[in-house]
């Protein structure tokens, strides 16, 4: 999720037009300009949430309930409530450091880059999604095309960067750098899975979604919803939700 949930995805003003910026500079640095805007458009707002979370498949589905906190930058924990059988479940995501507690362990695991890619509760999102990506630290922008509604970049991975995707394609909302959706390629350049945002809503002047969905483009059935209900962006995040003691015990 660029940071979105789970980081989920993050631009500090809301800003006239993504046109007046791209009349302004060359293609590369508007696409970059661009991409900024979108990261920082989820930065800086902090909640308290709860997070309904389906996983869709083609013989079942599971929901899960989860308690969010978020400090709108590079924080966030997340505990599973229900159902009873994974409750206690806890990931606590520090910068890019992501840790886990088990409660049948009855301990907190670092989850280390090899097990990053790995599916997030059996859903369509990975653990690198919930921790969440600098795009534009580990990626080159390029504007693939532009309308008076939307900016869609190509996001091409530098050579270092942890990710298997070959490319990113990042739809964004002209008028607020909203993300809309979020596709990605393997390294043939098939488009393997899309992630797209809905149910906006205007936070301290940044349009943040609170839905999101994310389909599995290779294997029909394969769906993942995720809903943030009882969402409050007004009470303080101390600190001390960010310590492996509310990871293990959870923060109040």
């Amino acid at each position: 999720m660029t940071r979105f949930p789970l980081r989920t995805l993050a631009t500090v003003l809301l800003v006239v037009t993504a046109c007046a910026a791209l009349g302004q500079a060359s293609p590369e640095t508007d696409a970059q300009t661009v991409l900024d805007k979108v990261t920082e458009n989820l930065r800086g707002v902090s909640q308290w949430a709860t997070l309904s979370l389906t996983v869709e498949r083609p013989d079942r589905t599971t929901e899960y309930v989860m308690e969010i906190v978020t400090d709108g930058d590079k924080r966030s924990l997340a505990r599973v409530t229900a159902p009873p059988r994974e409750a206690g479940q806890a990931f606590l995501s520090v910068g890019s450091n992501l840790l886990i507690y088990n409660p049948r362990l009855g301990r907190s695991l670092r989850l280390p880059p090899s097990g990053r890619s790995n599916a997030f509760l059996g859903s369509d999102l990975s653990y690198d999604d919930l921790a969440g990506e600098e795009y534009r630290d580990q990626y080159d922008a390029a504007i693939a095309s532009q309308d008076q509604d939307t900016i869609t970049l190509d996001l091409t991975p530098h050579p270092e960067a942890p990710t298997p995707y070959g490319k990113l394609e990042f739809a964004v909302q002209t008028s607020t750098y909203a993300p809309l959706s979020l596709t990605f390629f393997d390294q043939r350049g098939n488009a393997v899975k899309r992630m797209t945002f809905s149910d906006f809503k205007q936070v301290d002047g940044k349009t943040v979604p609170e839905r999101f969905e994310v389909v599995d483009l290779l294997k029909d059935g394969y769906r993942t919803v995720a809903d943030f209900t009882q969402v409050d962006y007004a009470r303080p995040v101390p600190e001390s939700c960010f310590t492996e003691a509310a990871l293990e015990r959870g923060c109040r």
